[in-house]
């Protein structure tokens, strides 16, 4: 179940899915958040963009889960019910790169599993192998790093190496949440649909123009990676 939140030297960890109380489940959801507003650079404004992600990333915030037996329960997603992180909380933990200190690919494809995240449905993973049908696996190493090999094209494998049970284990997790291109990102556009939401949409960026300055997210602009602070 989840990791203790803070290491022995008090060092706040990012609780590892599936986790195993409400409470470990606010820490999950308040990182992750903190971690989706320091991405930009320290000086730039909050993004609307930004400001919109966090805000969909909390209508999926962790709810209550009734305990029985004296014991605690894993938390729900207020917003799908299912356990959480949700399939869409941890895809977007995934995708944006937060540090989930996975112990390894064993301990990390069940609980992606468990959200409805899978890198390849029907595969089997255990603590030295990864395997799936249609020319894919992975084999661990006596030194701990994972060789990986893909069929292509006429059977050709290609490999890759990587350096240990938490990279292959990440590795695995971005497999799972590696989507196409959000629409219209790298796709033909209707111009006409285009141009049904493009003034609505202009009149919403004069109004964040305003909204940005307003001291709750004033305060924000100096969060971020370093930079060259223009804004």
């Amino acid at each position: 179940m989840g990791l203790d939140e803070r290491e022995s030297d008090g060092v706040v960890q990012v609780p590892v899915p599936p986790l195993d109380s409400y409470e470990c489940g606010r820490r999950f959801h308040r990182l992750l958040q903190l971690f989706l507003r320091d991405l930009k650079e320290a000086g730039q404004p909050v993004g609307r963009h930004q400001y919109l992600l966090g805000a969909v990333v909390q209508l999926h915030e962790p709810a209550r889960a009734e305990e029985g037996g004296g014991r605690p329960e894993q938390p729900r997603c207020a917003c799908c019910r299912t356990p959480y992180p949700c399939r869409t909380v941890l895809g977007v933990a995934v995708s944006a790169g937060l540090p989930i200190p996975w112990g390894s690919p064993a301990a990390a494809v069940p609980a992606l599993r468990d959200a409805g995240l899978d890198p390849r449905p029907g595969g089997e993973v255990t603590a030295e192998q990864v395997h799936w049908a249609r020319g894919w696996g992975a084999q661990r190493t006596e030194q701990g790093s994972w060789e990986i090999g893909i069929t292509v094209d006429r059977g050709e494998v290609e490999t890759l190496s990587v350096p240990d049970d938490e990279a292959m284990a990440r590795y695995l997790a971005a497999a799972a949440v590696a989507l196409d291109s959000p629409y219209p990102y790298g796709w033909a556009e209707d111009a006409a649909e285009a141009a049904a939401v493009r003034p609505a949409a202009h009149e919403q960026v004069a109004h964040w123009r305003e909204q940005v300055r307003l001291p709750y997210l004033d305060v924000h602009r100096e969060y971020g990676a370093a930079g060259d602070g223009t804004s």
